[in-house]
């Protein structure tokens, strides 16, 4: 394989040396993606690593195989804030200090850039990728006046525009305060990915990026494993033989989702059909996404469907649901693609969607494959779900159009551009592994706590 490697006066990265950035490893579809991507590559014969800031979230077990596990270690904040003021020049400078006087604290995620700059010296990858606007900026910093030869990409997996407003307007997060930083970066890196022409679009626009240096790939879902035996594993009492029919939403319990729409939709439906919803997500360790999880229970209960709404929390397995499902509905009010439509699609189940910005438009073919509606209107929504209820679409026609968004295509499309060329294997060689199941790690207990061993590293988190 012929790779166009990087080089920085007489130093030179390792050609066959991936890396990913992730801030956690929580259960959302960034996070997703990238344990598809470090998967993928895994699978190609690369030396994956896989850095994360704090090892914490639902997918903490779901490491790929062959996939080397890296927790970088904090400095202190005021450390921290000298490494990004050193790091930024004068030229970022008054972007961080805008992000500072906004947030009116030191941003967590600089405490990890000396850690990344000690790795990027110490291994040298032939690329780092991130895929969420903290933990770019800080690989963007970290890897600034290092004579390190890596190629640095950023990935977008949401309207940058929509959270940047939504964070001014509400108060909550940094999005807004993060606007400038994410100028100075993103122009730094070597690249843009987005995840789909809308988010690429917007970041454009937002950023005042130059077209040619942003990516369109989409984001990689993998086809799940073939179901087992009817009646299985599966006992949910609303998916018997007989029952009314299950409407499915699945997500994290966030503003953003818009499951109150799709409970009001729901409520709608209820009055004319024996119906029954399903809203999987929410994570436990969260004090916001529990509290939203009771408004939307009290909701429920307002409108009178109380009985008939079911929020079972986060499933490590939502294909079942979804086989089982008559219509899955995305009701989010914006979204960056929208993995969930697609993992629908690959079951079979019929869908129907907000037309939010940006991915399900894309994804759907401008409603090809799935009704889409306007957002907020709780009465298109309720139409669309009876009608897809009255009039299903055939099953393998969604199957093919979700095997469209494969790992393989996914890994190919990165590997380009990472690369310049697409991988030697494919589609000749062995199939990409595209799961992501649980991965046994060696730990160490340290204080209370467990610790990384990263013995493949040759270096030793304790």
């Amino acid at each position: 394989m012929s790779l166009q490697v990087k080089q920085v006066g007489s130093q030179q990265a390792n050609p066959q040396r991936v890396a990913f950035l992730l801030d956690n490893l929580n259960g959302g579809g960034a996070e997703r993606v990238v344990l598809s991507m470090a998967s993928g590559f895994a699978s190609l014969g690369y030396e994956v690593d896989l850095l994360v800031c704090e090892l914490q979230g639902e997918l903490c077990g779901s490491v790929p195989p062959g996939v080397n596990l890296v927790v970088l270690q904090p400095v202190g904040k005021l450390a921290g804030l000298a490494a990004a003021v050193r790091r930024a020049g004068w030229r970022g400078f008054g972007g961080l200090l805008f992000w500072l006087a906004s947030a009116r604290k030191i941003p967590r995620t600089f405490r990890y850039i000396r850690d990344i700059s000690d790795y990027l010296q110490n291994t040298r990858p032939a690329v780092i990728s991130s895929a969420l606007g903290k933990s770019s900026i800080s690989a963007i910093l970290a890897a600034s006046g290092l004579d390190v030869p890596t190629r640095v990409f950023v990935g977008v997996h949401i309207a940058l525009s929509i959270r940047s407003e939504q964070s001014r307007k509400s108060g909550k997060g940094q999005a807004y305060s993060m606007v400038p930083m994410f100028r100075y970066s993103f122009a730094r890196a070597d690249g843009v990915i987005a995840a789909s022409r809308g988010v690429a679009e917007d970041a454009i626009s937002l950023l005042g990026l130059e077209p040619e240096r942003v990516h369109v790939v989409y984001n990689p879902v993998a086809e799940p494993e073939p179901a087992g035996e009817p009646g299985g594993v599966f006992t949910h009492p609303w998916f018997r033989p007989g029952s009314p029919p299950v409407i499915l939403g699945m997500g994290r319990l966030v503003e953003q989702k818009n499951f109150p729409l799709l409970i009001r939709a729901f409520a709608a439906v209820r009055r004319r059909v024996d119906a029954r919803l399903v809203i999987l997500g929410g994570d436990k360790s969260s004090a916001d996404q529990m509290a939203h999880r009771q408004e939307l229970q009290s909701l429920a209960t307002e409108l009178g469907v109380g009985e008939d709404v079911a929020l079972p929390g986060y499933q490590r397995d939502p294909h079942t649901f979804l086989r089982a499902a008559r219509v899955f509905v995305l009701s989010s009010s914006f979204e960056g693609f929208g993995n969930v439509l697609v993992e629908a699609l690959l079951e079979g189940c019929p869908v129907v969607s907000t037309d939010c910005p940006s991915g399900p438009a894309e994804i759907l073919e401008n409603g090809r494959y799935g009704k889409l509606v306007p957002v907020d209107d709780v009465a298109r929504l309720s139409e669309a779900i009876l009608d897809t209820l009255a009039s299903e679409p055939e099953p393998e026609l969604l199957r093919e159009r979700g095997r469209e968004f494969s790992l393989e295509r996914a890994v190919e499309g990165y590997h380009r551009i990472f690369f310049g060329e697409r991988p030697a294997c494919l589609p000749d060689g062995p199939a990409l592994s595209s799961s992501v199941k649980p991965n046994s790690y060696a730990t160490r207990q340290a204080n209370g706590s467990q610790r990384i061993i990263h013995s493949s590293l040759g270096r030793v988190t304790i």
